[in-house]
């Protein structure tokens, strides 16, 4: 099999693979502080104004909807032009929507929040394009942990300051976004001139097609590779992670809240306990890809099965202790980012040797928030006057199906890598 650059040992010079390695997961912790933070502020801004939690959640339902259209379109656009462009773009339409959220009124939220979400699907297929065109497989998983990491630790900066600061002292969501926003613009910054220190040689390996025409026939999807790889099925498996991951990170706020009765700002406090637990996963997830885990898909059907009977245990006792409930779903939520690391991270780097590693990032990061909007707007519609036993229970039978899903895929994802 022809030697793809994902495959070589150097693909590009030390100081910039180091260089990258420290813009990328900064890049993405601008991306979870614009994205994330109206999630986290959603149940504040219910009680504040009075507002339903379906109303509130088709906000949060919009951004996500054009975040999953605008990743497929990014993703194509990733492979066909600058990528460092495309985030710079990105980060900065995510900007003006941060800074535009608080003043705007509750029925012109929604369409904000669309665009930002179109803002950020412009950088996470660059990223993984950049990441997957200049660094070696090893590299490439440490990075990526790392990336996915510095998103969830952003998700904890904006949970500690709005529950401590803003939320608590000043009693106000809105000063979040601003917060994020401002932090935003400090990162565009570095990116922009981090990028004019990096060799123009090592920025060609993802500024341009291949020019030794090794893989310039390819750079095509088909039906045929799709069905062949079994991507089918980890698609599925990748839309079930994102409903769970996202649709218990956003609405354990509330579950606390209807169970035990305590405050919108204690309840954002005590939930940052699932972004902390995400942090650590990733890091062990990214250790283990390099150290024992091979085979990613092994890896996730383990996970999925580790879900279902953390979700069981919540099941019984979620109406009892505050506190076991937000380590459980914290833990929950934890073994879906190890999940999303194999199937969101590594799966794509799978498809370089076919040209079409943004594109195919786009595709996958798109079905993962199919799987957040669906969860967002549906989860709530499980509540039964205030008991979430059925939502809790659904949450173990989707991630059964997950295991199931991918364990369906092994056999034709194997034979697709060799």
């Amino acid at each position: 099999m022809t030697e793809t650059t994902f495959e070589k040992k150097k693909t590009g010079t030390e100081y910039a693979v180091r260089l990258l390695g420290f813009l990328c997961p900064l890049i993405y912790f601008a991306s979870y502080l614009t994205r994330k933070d109206y999630s986290i502020v959603m149940d504040a801004v219910i009680s504040a104004e009075g507002i339903t939690e379906k109303a509130a959640g088709l906000v949060e339902t919009m951004g996500v909807i054009s975040y999953c259209v605008g990743q497929i379109v990014s993703g194509i656009l990733g492979d066909r032009f600058k990528p460092q462009k495309l985030i710079m773009c990105g980060l900065s339409v995510t900007v003006l929507c941060n800074i535009a959220m608080p003043f705007a009124p509750a029925d012109f939220r929604g369409a904000i929040w669309f665009v930002n979400g179109f803002a950020q699907s412009m950088l996470w297929p660059p990223l993984v394009r950049i990441m997957a065109s200049v660094m070696d497989k090893k590299k490439y998983n440490t990075v990526a942990a790392n990336v996915n990491a510095a998103g969830i630790t952003g998700t904890i900066f904006i949970y500690i300051t709005s529950s401590l600061i803003w939320l608590k002292l000043f009693n106000s969501w809105k000063y979040t976004f601003f917060t994020s926003a401002l932090i935003t613009a400090a990162i565009l910054v570095c990116w922009i001139f981090g990028f004019s220190r990096i060799d123009k040689g090592v920025v060609s390996n993802f500024d341009n097609k291949k020019k030794d025409g090794e893989t310039k026939a390819k750079g095509k999807l088909t039906p045929k590779l799709l069905l062949g790889s079994g991507f089918v099925f980890i698609a599925l498996a990748i839309i079930a992670q994102g409903a769970l991951r996202d649709g218990i990170t956003d609405w354990v706020p509330t579950l606390l809240r209807n169970t035990f009765e305590i405050p919108s700002n204690y309840a954002i406090l005590y939930a940052v306990a699932i972004p902390i637990l995400g942090v650590i996963s990733m890091k062990l997830v990214g250790f283990a890809s390099n150290k024992w885990v091979k085979e990613e898909l092994n890896g996730s059907i383990v996970i999925f099965v580790f879900a279902a009977a953390l979700c069981g245990g919540l099941w019984m006792i979620y109406k009892n202790n505050r506190y076991l409930t937000v380590i459980i779903a914290a833990l929950i939520v934890g073994c879906m980012h190890a999940v999303n690391f194999f199937l969101v991270c590594v799966v794509p780097a799978k498809f370089e040797k076919y040209g079409i590693v943004a594109t195919m990032s786009g595709i996958i990061n798109s079905l993962t928030y199919i799987g957040t909007s669906v969860a967002v707007a549906g989860f709530p519609s499980l509540i039964k006057d205030g008991d979430w036993g059925s939502c809790i229970f659904v949450w173990a039978v989707i991630s059964v199906i997950g295991a199931v899903l991918c364990l369906a895929a092994v056999k034709n994802w194997k034979k697709f890598k060799e």
